[in-house]
């Protein structure tokens, strides 16, 4: 009876065991099955996986949104300006990718854009998202367009800017410098006389070339304030010149000063001031201790001022002193206008001498001194 009991006895190890072997059965086909699924959703989160959709964005987007300059471009090129330039080179092309040669960043990962097979940009990556899988082995990511880089690009326009040096130009709102100056100045020949004795203003020169498009530019005056330029456009030339010289308000003082020295000038010419037939000192003040015009007047002095008839006491009228241009702190000039009726003793004729001048002034040693005179108009 005994061993009869025994036999129907079923081990309690086998029991476990083949419920071991159940449980680690099941445990490795999920544990398989879970590692396989985070190999392919990692595969899957390769940024490389993301480039279709990049190319299909940027096909339907257009590239002026992302596009950025990969090397140099003009410091006066705009970045619109780029960026249309940009989708003339990829448009009615095929797009493709390939990775980029070189040390890659992981977290920006880079490829190259291919415009019917040739390298026209490269195009960055950025991460949007990201977790980690099976015991923060494996790091899954979302991939997003962050930039596009296109290869810089030369345009076919130029521009040639004529400006007064103490004017800034500005080239799509940069300004231009000693760079873009081409070498020497000219200065105008109505400051012949004056440049002797002070700083005259010169105009000066720039050019740049490559642009992308036409430029904008803008020529402003001390004050910063933008002036009339003439513009002319010839094929991709384009050529500004602004060389005119602002008139403002004439200050009082120097209004007078110049009325009266002029109106002194004159009368030593018509024998009008006393001492004019010793010497040319009733006018010396006016003019630097060298002046041309001193010599000019002693020579009329010595030879041509007794034949002037004689006359009553001038009377001035119809004065005016306008057309004011400072240049500088030490050089400014404006245009003198008078009529100077005289009564001749002789012939109790009335003799009208009609002045216009333009004057020019110097700042020497701390006065005013008359640098060149420019005839504009004078009638008898």
């Amino acid at each position: 009876m005994k061993q009869e009991a025994t036999k129907k006895r079923f081990p309690l190890f086998w029991v476990l065991y083949g419920l071991f072997v159940i449980a680690m059965i099941i445990f490795w086909i999920r544990a398989v099955s879970y590692v396989k699924q985070c190999l392919i959703r990692y595969e899957d989160s390769q940024p490389v996986h993301s480039m279709d959709g990049v190319i299909s964005e940027l096909l339907k987007q257009g590239l002026e949104s992302y596009v950025t300059i990969d090397g140099e471009m003009s410091r006066f090129e705009t970045q619109e300006a780029f960026s249309r330039e940009a989708q003339k080179i990829v448009a009615g092309k095929i797009l493709d990718y390939r990775t980029s040669r070189g040390v890659q960043d992981p977290s920006a990962p880079k490829y190259d854009l291919l415009a019917d097979g040739e390298v026209v940009g490269s195009v960055t990556l950025k991460e949007t998202s990201s977790e980690t899988l099976f015991l923060n082995l494996l790091k899954i990511s979302e991939w997003s367009l962050d930039k596009v880089e296109m290869k810089s690009v030369k345009g076919n326009h130029a521009v040639e800017i004529t400006a007064l040096d103490n004017c800034q130009v500005k080239i799509n709102g940069v300004l231009v410098d000693d760079r873009e100056r081409l070498e020497g100045s000219e200065t105008s020949d109505e400051f012949a006389y004056a440049k002797e004795y002070v700083e005259v203003p010169s105009v000066v020169k720039y050019r740049v070339e490559g642009l992308l498009e036409a430029p904008k530019v803008e020529i402003m005056n001390k004050d910063g304030e933008v002036m009339n330029a003439e513009t002319s456009v010839k094929n991709d030339l384009t050529k500004v010149s602004f060389t005119e010289f602002e008139e403002t308000e004439m200050p009082k003082d120097l209004k007078a000063m110049v009325l009266e020295q002029t109106e002194r000038y004159t009368n030593f010419f018509s024998v009008d001031l006393p001492g004019c037939k010793g010497s040319v000192s009733p006018i010396r003040d006016m003019f630097p201790k060298d002046s041309y015009y001193l010599e000019l007047a002693d020579t009329y002095r010595r030879e041509d001022m007794w034949m002037y008839s004689d006359h009553n006491a001038p009377v001035f009228k119809n004065e005016k002193v306008d057309h004011y241009v400072r240049y500088n702190e030490e050089f400014f000039s404006c245009e003198v206008f008078f009529d100077k009726e005289m009564v001749l003793k002789k012939t109790g004729k009335k003799k009208v001498d009609t002045t216009n001048f333009r004057m020019y002034y110097g700042l020497l040693d701390g006065e005013w001194k008359i640098l060149d005179m420019v005839t504009l108009l004078s009638t008898e």
